[in-house]
């Protein structure tokens, strides 16, 4: 990542009003900087942290919260498969946990009759 915008900042509404109004991929890390997420900011990176970090599905407490880091793009599908790939190569081919949910998709459908 560029190593201007490479700095961890705490994820609080005050971080976020401060982030760029274009696109971006960025990660959500823990106080350990263990990343949990990678992303793109769908153009307004301000507006995509705000709204994502209010679904309290993706972010589990965690102690000393959450960090953030991002990567200005103007291609952002781009610049997400790029990170993702040296994220991978970094962890054993692993993505972080918040991603793995999104590639996994399990369906099983059950039937029963009742007695």
């Amino acid at each position: 990542m560029n190593t201007e915008h490479a700095i961890w900042r705490r994820l609080t509404p005050d971080t976020i009003a401060e982030l760029p109004e274009s696109g971006a991929v960025f990660e959500v890390a823990n106080l350990v900087r263990t990343v949990h997420y990678i992303g793109t900011g769908h153009g307004n990176l301000r507006q995509r942290l705000a709204t994502w970090s209010q679904d309290q599905a993706k972010l589990s407490p965690t102690p000393g919260g959450y960090f953030i880091r991002y990567l200005p793009a103007s291609v952002e599908d781009k610049a997400l498969e790029d990170r993702l790939s040296s994220y991978r190569a970094a962890h054993g081919g692993r993505l972080p946990t918040g991603n793995r949910e999104q590639t996994t998709t399990v369906s099983k459908t059950t039937s029963r009759t009742a007695a």
